[in-house]
């Protein structure tokens, strides 16, 4: 199991295009450094009417495939 700490910003018109079909995926760098890219869907329990600004823990299984995504502030 691999984890990956980071914060996303997201203003209101970056999550409007994300609906709008504009995009598919964020890229973020975590605080140890390493760049993770994750589809912006497992975003949605997060995102209001200002956007997403938190910081979030990535779980990854030991093969790289997606296991939780949770807000930890």
């Amino acid at each position: 199991m691999r984890q990956y700490k980071f914060r996303l910003i997201l203003d209101v018109e970056q999550c409007l295009a994300f609906y709008q079909g504009l995009y598919t995926d964020v890229v973020v760098q975590a605080d140890n450094g390493q760049t993770v890219q994750l589809p912006l869907r497992h975003f949605r329990p997060y995102i209001s009417h200002s956007g997403v600004n938190a910081r979030f823990v990535l779980t990854l299984t030991d093969q790289g495939k997606f296991q939780t995504l949770e807000k930890i502030n």
